[in-house]
């Protein structure tokens, strides 16, 4: 059997020649002629034909290796010359039927796609040209670094086989034994390998001669720098590690300085904090030449140089010598004259501070800022020079300000609008302003005014008024007044452009209705801010759908059949387009796989999509398992239409332990139940933390968090599964805490809880980057909370127990729906919210009572006036609260001082089943009703005259919030608010239906002078007492920051809450002592600070 064979390696990539062989097995009993002339003959043929650019092409001399061979093989035995080829030889092969092409060494799933992009096809007849397309065809796609393609007889046809060497790409990229600093990631930066592009021993060598000449900028000269590769024939991935042994680093040897400072080599060392022997380090260097220069920079020297001129290593000591050059330069002492500029305001305007440089353009820019400062004072007439004056040691740098006289800007008007926006929204684009109550002069200046045109020119050409024109006439002494000013806008509209036809051509693989909707529609005004979002639009949907190389040409003329119409054409070219082959994900060590496949966006088979490999990126990131996410196309400059994606992950550490220890000293610390003032004493305080992640090889965590006192003894563990049933709607929490706490030294309190929590997100679970989650969720809850009140300290009530610490124990299930249609959760300016909170208690899971709570809050948005400028309007905000409790089997809620003894009960409520008072509904404090303080809304007790809750409540709050006002130096961070709160918490539903319709209590006072007893009394005023609806008035200041506004409200209740208190006096003459029933008034004003709005 015979074989032609021709040879190719890395034509591709242009780095060595191709070489054409024939190669043919001896055959003893024919002569050399008949064996290697039809297979030289094709050879020939074949190299005329192969004629590739940048390419040396060679036949190699096979007479002289047919003679050699046919002398070893027969000896000189045959004496006969070799005879000529026969030209008609080439028929043995050339058109032959090629009946296989063979790739061995590729991949099954490979093979396929790969003899696609050949030009030589099965069936067809063997054609030199098709054979070398095809090869070059293997090379372009970059696969490959070396190419035979040989030619066997096999019956009447051929078998063409091209064996192929494959190139090998980058993956892992890891180091091993670095030190602390440079870090790992900084070694691997040094590298600059990228993963998935072409691996080659030349890129190897310059990572590795970057990540020492890292090595050596951290003080490391010694460092022994290799890298171990290994090759991964399958996925044609090459993961290299580094190995580094940093060797004992560097120390500071000799300093020196060069140049006219008169700084000797111990002031520079002294200065820049670098002595001999400190170590060298990433940042020695430059942290001395920082501290040099701001030496510099307090002597006013901003045109000091000050560097590193060289930096000497001494490997046999280990040390380096630096040598600083150092030009102090004049003293720079910038002043102004004709007006006095504040030392801090001459530092914020002048640019000269800040960049530590004097030119011309830096200056220049300083006296622009310095007359927009002045303008903006009222100086609008204002002129600023400059005027450098030297000597030898200095150069002195002169504003010379003419402030001229204080102007007023009394009058900003618009005229000329006729077609397109009113006046007032128009004005709200504006940066100048009318002189107001907080700004007495107005803010007016010549940039102001300039930007101000250029503002309006560009919203009107962006709505199709292209041939608008702004004219701009300043009045001084308007009507007659010295120095008002007025400001007179007179726009020229023209006629306005709109859109004519709108054509898109070039989509071959996608139909007009398949490509995203423009904005831009026939008819429309012409907006070339609309034409370049639909360019940006069109190309997004192109690379995100395979095609990385995609361009659009947009052009548009004047149409020949509508006057002021212009026709716009999208031409778009295409491109390959290329789909993804393989996606391969590297670097789990302990993660599950399906936990990164779910993740990943773009799918085998599917068009390559940008966007889906940045959004894999996100997702995998938001997991909070993984350090670092790369994603990467494996050849990038391959011609291959189908690509690999590349996904390399960085586990994170697992285990984090965060802990502390500490000790407080202080009097009053508690000491037994019979010392009510405490001891002076020590308590120590111990803090451990530890989280798990990736548990179970999942994105799941694990929490323990605790802190440990003589006070206070507090354990939580937390189980977090973020993706229940491998779903971004859907979340498991496990929650567990105790806590013991010894509280004011009266009693402990013992509090463990127990939840489990399932939440659902309703509609887009916002788990896309940039996208915000749908505006409802669901949270199904199972909760129990047992709480216990012990060691009570002599003679100490347990009605004053705070709330928090009361007794009780509760168990049930519950649920939470919540739908969030605000603009701005922090600031919230239009949309709606909702929240809907149910909760039932039963003695089946552990609870002390049976009821069920119903609480619901739904709050509304609405901007309106400000001239339409977002940010710039009024805000009129609601919110309604409304809960209910429905108590069962027997649980009863008595009114306060039911359970008061009396002379023929000692316990009137033994026996009773009663809702735990935490349970209750409690109201009042900054994000409630603001006419109370923190929970002093509703019923109260008469013994101690804390407030003790309902089971019901109502809350109506109402808020205008004005727009932020521009105050001096202060700027616009400030805004008013003014509020209505009204409500309260009723002892029952059907009080509360009765005490909506009642602003007032009954006057206490009319009780006592009935003549009643102290019972009576209180039972008379308690059955309808504190059943009434209070009212509440305010004012709000609202300071915006961008973690939320910082908000201090005051509040004035039109009808505080008057209640009865029992106080025990001593009798007459000391025989025992005696309850006086007495009234009580809550306050009138209330204040509040917080951060955040309050609904």
């Amino acid at each position: 059997m015979s074989a032609a064979r021709l040879e190719g390696r890395d034509w591709y990539n242009n780095e060595q020649a191709l070489t054409i062989k024939v190669k043919q097995p001896l055959n003893p009993r024919k002569p050399l002629s008949r064996t290697y002339a039809p297979l030289l003959t094709i050879a020939l043929l074949l190299s005329a034909t192969l004629q590739l650019p940048a390419r040396e092409w060679r036949i190699q001399s096979l007479s002289a290796l047919a003679m050699g061979a046919s002398q070893a093989g027969h000896g000189s035995a045959t004496g006969q010359e070799p005879q000529a080829a026969s030209p008609d030889a080439i028929s043995r092969y050339e058109g032959k039927v090629v009946r296989a092409i063979q790739l061995p060494g590729v991949q099954d799933r490979d093979r396929d796609h790969l003899l696609q992009l050949l030009a030589q096809k099965a069936g067809e007849p063997l054609d030199r040209n098709r054979v070398r397309d095809s090869m070059r065809a293997l090379f372009a796609t970059g696969r490959f670094a070396d190419i035979q393609a040989e030619v066997v007889p096999s019956g009447e046809g051929v078998v063409l086989t091209f064996t192929t060497s494959a190139n090998f790409f980058v993956g892992a990229v890891e180091v091993e034994g670095g030190p602390t600093r440079p870090t790992s990631n900084q070694i691997v930066n040094a590298a600059k390998l990228q993963l998935g592009e072409r691996y080659t021993q030349d890129k190897l060598d310059r990572a590795l001669e970057g990540i020492r000449r890292l090595m050596q900028e951290n003080g490391y000269y010694r460092a022994r720098v290799t890298a171990e590769s290994t090759s991964d024939t399958a996925t044609q991935q090459v993961n290299i590690l580094f190995h580094i042994t940093p060797g004992a680093p560097a120390h500071v040897g000799e300093v020196k300085v060069t140049g006219s400072s008169g700084l000797s080599s111990g002031d520079v060392q002294s200065i820049a904090h670098m002595d001999s022997g400190n170590r060298v380090t990433g940042t020695l260097v430059s942290n001395s030449l920082q501290r040099l220069r701001k030496r510099f920079q307090k002597q006013n020297r901003a045109l000091a140089q000050v560097s590193v001129a060289e930096q000497q290593y001494h490997a046999e000591t280990n040390a380096v010598d630096f040598t600083f050059q150092i030009d102090p330069g004049p003293v720079v002492v910038i002043s102004t004259q004709g007006y006095h500029v504040s030392r801090g305001v001459l530092k914020k305007e002048i640019p000269v501070y800040e960049e530590d440089a004097v030119d011309d353009d830096l200056l220049n820019e300083g006296k622009g800022n310095l007359l927009d400062y002045l303008q903006t004072r009222g100086h609008f007439d204002a002129t600023v020079e400059i005027r450098k004056e030297f000597d030898p040691k200095t150069m002195r740098v002169i504003y010379q300000i003419n402030p001229g006289p204080l102007h007023k800007l009394v009058l900003v008007e618009i005229s000329g609008n006729k077609e397109f926006l009113d006046t007032a929204k128009l004005r709200s684009y504006l940066q100048i302003q009318e002189a107001s109550r907080f700004l007495s002069h107005g803010r007016f200046s010549a940039a102001l005014l300039n930007s101000d045109v250029a503002t309006l020119e560009g919203l009107y050409r962006s709505n199709g008024f292209r041939q608008v024109q702004m004219q701009t006439k300043v009045d001084d002494d308007y009507r007659g007044v010295a120095n008002h000013l007025a400001v007179h806008l007179h726009i020229e509209e023209g006629l306005r452009t709109r859109v004519g036809a709108v054509q898109v051509v070039g989509n071959e693989n996608f139909t007009t209705e398949q490509l995203p909707e423009l904005s831009t529609h026939p008819g429309q005004p012409y907006s070339e801010l609309d034409l370049a979002n639909d360019r940006e639009r069109i190309l997004n949907y192109y690379f995100n759908n395979g095609f990385p190389n995609a361009t659009l040409d947009l052009t548009t003329r004047a149409s020949a059949s509508q006057p002021n119409r212009e026709d716009v054409t999208f031409t778009i070219h295409e491109g390959e387009r290329f789909t993804v082959n393989r996606v391969m994900v590297a670097g789990t060590e302990h993660t599950r796989d399906f936990i990164v496949e779910r993740e990943v966006q773009v799918r085998e088979g599917q068009p390559l999509s940008q966007q889906g490999m940045l959004d894999t990126q996100t997702r995998l990131y938001n997991l909070g398992i993984f350090n670092q996410v790369d994603a990467a196309v494996q050849n990038p400059e391959g011609t291959d239409p189908q690509k690999n994606v590349l996904v390399q992950v960085q586990e994170a550490k697992r285990y984090t332990f965060t802990y502390g220890l500490g000790l407080e000293f202080q009097t009053g610390q508690p000491s037994g139940t019979t010392a009510p003032q405490g001891a002076t004493g020590v308590s120590p305080r111990v803090g451990f933390d530890v989280t798990r992640l990736n548990f179970l090889g999942k994105d799941q965590t694990l929490t323990f968090q605790s802190h440990v006192g003589r006070l206070q003894q507090r354990g939580l563990i937390s189980y977090t599964t973020p993706k229940l049933f491998d779903s971004d709607k859907w979340k498991l929490v496990y929650t567990i805490f105790y806590d013991n706490s010894l509280d004011v030294a009266t009693f402990t309190s013992q509090r463990l809880e127990g939840k489990i929590d399932l939440r659902q997100q309703i509609g887009n679970p916002g788990t896309e980057p940039g996208s915000r989650p749908g505006p409802s969720s669901t949270s199904y809850r199972f909760e129990f909370r047992r709480v216990k009140a012990s060691n009570f300290a002599s003679g100490f009530d347990p009605n004053l127990i705070p709330l928090a610490s009361a007794p009780a124990r509760v168990g049930g299930p519950g649920f939470t729906f919540i739908r969030d249609k605000r603009d701005n959760p922090l600031e919230s300016t239009k949309g709606n919210y909702f929240t809907l909170d149910g909760f039932a208690a039963s003695r089946y899971f552990g609870s002390q009572a049976d009821f069920g709570r119903v609480l619901a809050q739904n709050s509304t948005y609405q901007a309106f006036g400000g001239e339409g400028k977002a940010g710039h309007q009024f805000v009129f905000a609601r919110s309604t609260t409304i809960g209910l409790q429905q108590l069962v089997s027997g649980t009863r809620i008595l009114p306060p001082g039911a359970c008061l003894p009396t002379a023929t009960v000692a316990d009137p409520c033994q026996g009773i089943s009663l809702v735990p008072l935490p349970e209750l509904f409690f109201s009042g404090g900054g994000n409630s009703h603001r006419g109370f303080g923190l929970n002093q809304a509703g019923p109260r007790d008469p013994d101690s005259g804390f407030p003790v809750g309902g089971t019901a409540l109502f809350v109506n709050n109402l808020e205008l919030r004005f727009p932020p006002m521009t105050l001096p130096y202060l700027g616009e961070g400030f805004g008013l608010a003014i509020f209505h709160d009204m409500g309260n918490v009723f002892t029952a539903p059907h009080d509360m239906l009765k005490g909506l319709m009642r602003w007032h209590q009954p006057d206490p006072q009319q009780c006592l002078s009935g003549g009643t007893t102290n019972q009576q009394c209180y039972t008379y005023f308690n059955n309808s007492g504190y059943d009434y609806t209070s009212h509440a008035v305010g004012v709000g200041v609202r300071y915006k920051t961008p973690i939320g506004p910082l908000r201090f409200d005051f509040g004035y209740n039109l009808n505080p809450t008057s209640y009865f208190q029992v106080f025990t006096y001593p009798a007459l003459f000391g025989l025992g002592t005696t309850n006086v029933l007495e009234t009580q008034r809550l306050h009138h004003f209330n204040m509040f600070f917080s951060i955040g709005q309050p609904f």
